[in-house]
Formats: C-alpha cells, sequence, structure tokens
C-alpha cells in the first residue's frame, strides 16, 4: 500500500511539474547521448581501418612486402614452390581512373586465393567465370574498389605489391629468418595493433570530454532530485504520518530515480546515434590528418557500447540520488515541513564539503605527480580536481554573498539587495546550478589555453622548421602529409632553375625502429637546414656538424618521451641491407608533426644500409633578388609534366604549408569544441532547471511582493539579477579552475598523450569570454521563467499552485 501511495504521489507531481521531468531527461539524455556519441564514432573508426586491413587478407594472417619498391615476381615460386608456403597469394595494388573516377584497382591470382576471400566478399561465379576467361576484366566488387587479375594489374610494370600468407607464429618466426634484409613479413594483427596504440591517446581525450559531460549532468541531476524532494515536503510529510518509513521513502526515490535514468538513457541512445554519425566525419577526418588514411560512414552500435553508455549514466544517476534520498528518509515529519532545514543542513555541511574538497585537489596533486606516464591515471587526478573544487564552492559562495551585502554602492539599489538575498536563501539548490556551469565554463577556460597555446606553439615551430622558401612534394590523398616519391628529373631540374640558391632534399619512409613502424625523414641538408631544429640540450652546433658527418640520427621529442630515450642512447634500427643495426641518438629536437614520434637520418648514413636513393621532397631556398612567384609559377607548370601515376604532388610556398598545417590543426580540435559546446548545453539546461524550480518555491513570495505593490517588471528585473549573479559567480569561479585545469592539460595530459611540451599562453580575451559564456548563458536560461512571473496571477501565487 504504501509502495502505491508513494508511486502514485510521483505520478502527480511530475504530471502537474512536466517541464520538470522533461528537463530531468534532458540532462540524463544528453550525457548518455555524449558518451555513446563518442564510443560510436572511435569504435566505427577503428572498425574502418580493421575493415581495410581485411578487405584482402580475409582469413591470411600475414604479409610480405618489400622494403622499397616491389617484390620480384620470381620470389613468389620460390617462396611458394621450393620453400613450401602454399596458403599464399599474390596482390598488386594500384590506382586506375575510370569515367573519370579514381578506383584502387586489386590485382589477383584467383587459383592462389579464392575470389570471394580476395574480394572480402561474395561473387558470383559468372563474375568469376567473366575474370578468369575475358582478358582485361575488371569486377567493381565495393565502391571505389575494383578487383582484376595480376597480369592486368602490372601490365608493363612488373613486381608484386604484396604477398599474403595464412601461417601460425612458429611457421612466420621460421619465415622471418629466411627472408632477405630487402623484404619484410607483417601480420595484419600487428598493424591493428599500430593503429590501436597510435590513435589510443586520442580516443582518451575524447572519451574524457564526454565524461565530464556526464559529470556536469551528475550536478544536474542531483540538483534535480534535491528540487523534487524540496517541492515534495508536504507530501512526504503526510506520507511519513501515515506510516511510511524513512527505508521505504528512501528505496522509492532511488527507484525513481532508476526509472528516469532508464527512460532518459533510452532517449539518449536516440540522441547518441544520431550526433555519433556528425562526430564520425571529425573523428575519421582527425585520424587521416594525423596517423592513417581512414573512410568511415557507417556507425557500428554493439551491445557493448550500449550497455556502457547506459551503465555509466545509471551509476551517475543513482549517486546523484543518494545525498537528497538519504536526507528525505533521516528528516522527521515535523522537519521535513520547514523550509529552512535543507538549508541550514547545507550551511552545517558546507564546511566538512570544502575540507573533504581541498583533500581531493590535494590527493589529485599527489595522483598526477606519482603517476609517472600514465594517461588513464592523469585523467582521474583531473577529474579528482574538478570535483573537489566543486565541493569547495558552496562556501566560498557563502563567504562572497555575505560580502556583497556589505558593498555599500549595491545597498542603496532594493532589487540588488532583495536578489542576492534570494540566491543566498536558496544557496542549496543555486549552489549546484553554480557549480555545473563553473565546470562547463572552466572546461572551456581551460580547453581555450590548452588550445591556444599549441596553436602558438605550432606556429612558432612552423616558422622555424620552414627555412626554405619553396617545397616540391608528394604528399597522400589528402595532402595533409609528405608521402611517396618524387620524378627522379625533379632534382635536376630545379637545380638548373635560375635565382635557386640552395637545395635540401627529403625522403618520407616508414622504418621498424626499436620493433615499431616509425616515421623516418631521410635529409640531406643545405646550407640553412640546421635552423630547422630546436634541441632540447646539448650544444646544436656540435650536434648539427656531426649530424652532417653521418655519426648518428636524431629523434624527436614525442619519441624520445615514449622510447625513454636521451642524447647519447642508442636505437635499434631494421635496415635494407645489413639487417637490425644499432645507431646512436646525436640529439633530441621539438617537434609537432608526428605523436608517435618520428626519427631522422642524413642521407649518407641512409644510403650505408638501404639502397634507396629515391626523394619524397624538395626544399628550395631562392636568391636574394629572385622572385619567389615566377619560380613557384614555373616548378607548378612542371608539375604536369613530371607527376607520376598515382602519386599525388603539390608545389608550395613556406606560407601555403603554414596556412594549410594550422588549418590541419584547426580542423583537429572542431571535435574538441563541439564536446565543449555539448558541455556547455548540458550547464545552460541545470541553470533554467534551478531558475524554473525557484520560481515554483517562491510563488508565494512573489505573490506577496505583487500585492505590497511590486510591478510585473520590477518581479522580472529581480528574476533576471539572481540569473545575472549567478551568471556572474560562476564565471569569476570558472577562472581559477580553468587556470587549473590548463596547466594540467598542458603540463601533464598533452605530454602523456603525444609525447610533446609546449610554453603556457594566456589570452587576454578567454577571461573575458568565460565571463560572458556564463552571464549568457544564466541570462538565456532565465527568458522563459521571467516570463511565466510576468504572466503569473497574485490570486494563484497567494493560494499556492
Amino acid at each position: 500500500m504504501t509502495s502505491s501511495l508513494l508511486t502514485r504521489s510521483s505520478w502527480r507531481f511530475f504530471t502537474r511539474h512536466p517541464w520538470q521531468l522533461w528537463l530531468t531527461l534532458l540532462s540524463i539524455a544528453l550525457g548518455t547521448a555524449v558518451i555513446l556519441a563518442v564510443d560510436l564514432a572511435n569504435q566505427s573508426a577503428g572498425q574502418s581501418f580493421r575493415q581495410s586491413v581485411n578487405v584482402l587478407s580475409g582469413t591470411m594472417t600475414h604479409e610480405i612486402t618489400a622494403v622499397r619498391g616491389t617484390i620480384p615476381d620470381d620470389f613468389y615460386r620460390q617462396l611458394r614452390v621450393e620453400w613450401g608456403y602454399r596458403d599464399a597469394a599474390p596482390v598488386v595494388e594500384t590506382t586506375r581512373e575510370r569515367d573519370g573516377v579514381a578506383y584502387t584497382l586489386l590485382g589477383i591470382d584467383p587459383f592462389a586465393a579464392p575470389l570471394q576471400q580476395a574480394a572480402g566478399m561474395k561473387v558470383s561465379s559468372e563474375e568469376a567465370r567473366r575474370l578468369l576467361n575475358e582478358p582485361g576484366a575488371m569486377l567493381e566488387v565495393r565502391a571505389g574498389l575494383l578487383v582484376t587479375d595480376i597480369a592486368t594489374a602490372q601490365g608493363a610494370t612488373p613486381g608484386l605489391t604484396r604477398i599474403e600468407l595464412t601461417l601460425s607464429d612458429a611457421q612466420a618466426a621460421a619465415l622471418q629468418a629466411r627472408l632477405p634484409p630487402s623484404l619484410k613479413l607483417d601480420s595484419f594483427a600487428s598493424r591493428q595493433q599500430v593503429f590501436a596504440q597510435m590513435t589510443q591517446a586520442f580516443s582518451t581525450n575524447l572519451l574524457a570530454m564526454s565524461l565530464l559531460a556526464m559529470l556536469v549532468g551528475a550536478f544536474l541531476v542531483y540538483n534535480t532530485m534535491t528540487f523534487s524532494v524540496l517541492q515534495r515536503r508536504s507530501g512526504f510529510a503526510i506520507a511519513r504520518m501515515v506510516g511510511v518509513t524513512g527505508g521505504q521513502l528512501f528505496r522509492h526515490l532511488l527507484l525513481e530515480a532508476v526509472v528516469l535514468g532508464v527512460v532518459g538513457s533510452a532517449c539518449g541512445v536516440v540522441l547518441g546515434v544520431l550526433l555519433g554519425q556528425g562526430l564520425l566525419v571529425l573523428v575519421t577526418q582527425t585520424i587521416s590528418d594525423l596517423y592513417v588514411s581512414v573512410r568511415a560512414t557507417d556507425l557500428l552500435l554493439t551491445p557493448a557500447l550500449l550497455l556502457k553508455s547506459v551503465g555509466i549514466t545509471l551509476l551517475a544517476v543513482l549517486v546523484a540520488t543518494l545525498a537528497p534520498a538519504l536526507e528525505a528518509a533521516r528528516v522527521s515529519p515535523v522537519q521535513v515541513q520547514r523550509q529552512s532545514t535543507l538549508e541550514q543542513a547545507g550551511q552545517r555541511a558546507g564546511a566538512g564539503l570544502a575540507l573533504l574538497g581541498v583533500l581531493l585537489m590535494l590527493a589529485s596533486g599527489g595522483l598526477i605527480a606519482y603517476s609517472g606516464k600514465q594517461l588513464v591515471l592523469g585523467f582521474v587526478g583531473l577529474f579528482l580536481l574538478i570535483v573537489g573544487y566543486g565541493l569547495v564552492v558552496p562556501l566560498v559562495l557563502r563567504f562572497a554573498l555575505r560580502g556583497l551585502q556589505r558593498v555599500r554602492v549595491l545597498q542603496a539599489s532594493l532589487l540588488w539587495r532583495m536578489a542576492v538575498r534570494g540566491v543566498q536563501a536558496s544557496l542549496s539548490r543555486t549552489s549546484l546550478a553554480i557549480i555545473a556551469l563553473t565546470v562547463a565554463v572552466s572546461a572551456t577556460v581551460g580547453v581555450s589555453i590548452m588550445i591556444g597555446s599549441f596553436r602558438t606553439s605550432v606556429s612558432d615551430w612552423l616558422e622555424m622548421t620552414l627555412s626554405s622558401d619553396l617545397y616540391v612534394s608528394a604528399t597522400s590523398e589528402e595532402a595533409s602529409r609528405v608521402d611517396g616519391a618524387l620524378n627522379p628529373a625533379w632534382l635536376a631540374r630545379v637545380q638548373a632553375l635560375p635565382g635557386v640558391k640552395a637545395l635540401s632534399t627529403g625522403r618520407t619512409a616508414r622504418l621498424t625502429v626499436e620493433d615499431f613502424p616509425m616515421p623516418v625523414l631521410v635529409l640531406q641538408p643545405s646550407t640553412h637546414s640546421g635552423r630547422g631544429f630546436a634541441f632540447l640540450e646539448g650544444d646544436a652546433a656540435a650536434i648539427w656538424q656531426r649530424f652532417l658527418a653521418g655519426e648518428g640520427l636524431l629523434v624527436s621529442e614525442p619519441f624520445a618521451y615514449h622510447q625513454g630515450k636521451r642524447r647519447g642512447d642508442t636505437v635499434q634500427v631494421t635496415s635494407e641491407l645489413a639487417g637490425k643495426v644499432r645507431l646512436p641518438v646525436l640529439g633530441v629536437f621539438r617537434d609537432y608533426s608526428a605523436t608517435q614520434g618520428m626519427v631522422v637520418l642524413p642521407r649518407p648514413l641512409y644510403e650505408r644500409y638501404w639502397a634507396d636513393r629515391g626523394i619524397s621532397s624538395i626544399g628550395i631556398q631562392v636568391a636574394e633578388g629572385a622572385d619567389v612567384a615566377v619560380i613557384k609559377r614555373q616548378l607548378q607548370a612542371w608539375a604536369g609534366e613530371l607527376q607520376q601515376a598515382g602519386q599525388p604532388l603539390v608545389v608550395r610556398s613556406n606560407r601555403d604549408i603554414r596556412e594549410f598545417s594550422l588549418q590541419v590543426f584547426d580542423r583537429t580540435f572542431v571535435i574538441t569544441n563541439v564536446l565543449r559546446v555539448l558541455v556547455i548545453m548540458v550547464a545552460f539546461v541545470g541553470v533554467f532547471s534551478a531558475l524554473m524550480a525557484l520560481f515554483l518555491e517562491k510563488g508565494r513570495e512573489f505573490a506577496i511582493l505583487r500585492a505590497t505593490g511590486f510591478t510585473p517588471p520590477q518581479l522580472q528585473r529581480l528574476v533576471m539579477g539572481q540569473a545575472a549573479l549567478i551568471g556572474l559567480l560562476a564565471g569569476l569561479l570558472s577562472l581559477p579552475l580553468g587556470w587549473l585545469m590548463s596547466v594540467v592539460l598542458i603540463e601533464i595530459i598533452n605530454q602523456r598523450s603525444f609525447g610533446w611540451t609546449m610554453q603556457t599562453h594566456v589570452f587576454a580575451l578567454v577571461p573575458l569570454q568565460a565571463m560572458a559564456l556564463a552571464m549568457v548563458a544564466a541570462l538565456l536560461a532565465s527568458l522563459y521563467p521571467v516570463r511565466r512571473i510576468g504572466q503569473a496571477s497574485v490570486r494563484e501565487g497567494l493560494d499556492g499552485r
């Protein structure tokens, strides 16, 4: 009976206050949606990469590729016939344009690998016969992918792109020992593992932003449940008087929270799928810009992702409901009817919560200091800092509001004094909205300082690194990375070009360094190239002279951080001509181009261990008085003539590269800005909910003011004044927390994620933007309550309706 009584009571409350129900569900749904959307985007991008790895692999486990160029056709016969590796399939991969559309063309041997397996999908027997019987036949087995026989794919150019095999671990080890240095054996599983390692930090950062949204949402759920308990105090008092125990009331409120959490999570799942589709585009673009090309269009929605997002949401809702449920269960019926009970309890708990908050912030500092390179523990420390700061806020607010009441200039305004006292009298409710808005705005402050500092550091680094005036580069399809090889005729053409003072060449390769695939730049420097390196320690001139002499290699700061290397150490590099060799580290230089790190080899040292003589880029320093624009136009005119089939190339000035690089940088942080906006939206809902609840709670008080002569516009200005005060306090409180967050993000999270360091740059507009954002959010949230107050009836207000 008591259960039925409490259920009907909850039903009546939420049907009479639908806005509160919808705001509660919205805050829960937003938290679920952000977590699910980020997980969907990360998982779907990873799945897209795994599918691209398995397009041709099927049941194959390993592949043989050439360190440079292609695999000789004769080696495939030796591998299959003489060495006895029968489960082997040759593949030729190239590009082909058909009807004005660029396709990936795969040449296979259907007798060695069934066509269905090779294409990664089902192909009809009629299509298979056509491929086998019609010379030059090509099948479009999926969008952008053509399959043909090897002879057609090779044309007049012999050689294989790769040989795919099915091997056990023992067979793979035996084959690795027999391979010549010019060939290498990789497993498809290791390629996927490399991708996971490269993108792990990026995915963790996105997940942290989504959990921040859930943290703000948890504050709001606590706020909402506290409001609902407060508004139903009379009903709870009557229920307690007729026999409902505190335990029954506690369990009912938890059950109510679970129901709200389930319904809100269900709505969040729908919203998360829609949001995830948009985030997927941003995530794949960022991964393609920073790591490897990924094309993902379909979301991978699995039961595990649903359970994770819904589970985190329900846990946050239950934890947020514990305090108001315990409060309602412990208070006696007489106390429940007193409006001041919750405020008195809040005042008594304020000092204790503040002490706990200080302890959490100290624990945060200790955890960050002693957690080594652990990125997850760094984020845990950051969240402890945020929660600890939030617990200190109520006590700070109490002292701040008391101080505002004593400001003589402000005491002259009756509305201002009433606004301050109104916020202070309801601090147990308004403080949660202020905390939520503070956390959201502080995230904006911290991330803005971090992104601004990062962008300034990258801009300064580009200014120093791009020491040539013009660059001719072979690039990836997106033109975001130097990749591939230039036509050998380029070098002679550029050397004979009038107005050229000096040249430097670079060869971009991906070599196995410390048993991990690593981007490597092979540099043939010119007289000005040394200015492009900022060494973190040691005599820069001495390091550069040793590098020119070919005594060793240079490593980037991220490589040194992740691999634990310093100047004077050695690194193991797998070479083409001599197998594994150990080379000394001459210096560690600042670099923001590769998150996993990179290695720079001098050309003489590279040619000692590799037979490759190709170049990927040419840096051109223009002679004094020469026209850079004229030389650039000449290079662009040659580009059409010297461009190799299937190899994109660009001719750019150092200014073009700087602008393009900063565009890629800005594109990388678009998703961070989107998540930041979502956090602000969650906080906005909280402020709106707080003001609506205060309006309902103070309806009788507002009616009395109207009856004693206050006009509706005066009441509206009073409520807007309270909203502005909430925004002002949240904005001011967000600045210290935002600065602390930026320190952790720059000094700890960034280095543990990517391995590089940067200088902190504080921008004058950031605190002004934070204050404006908090004020605007609070004032916008007050518009609807202000409108309701203007339309409210004095009679209904005095009756408590």
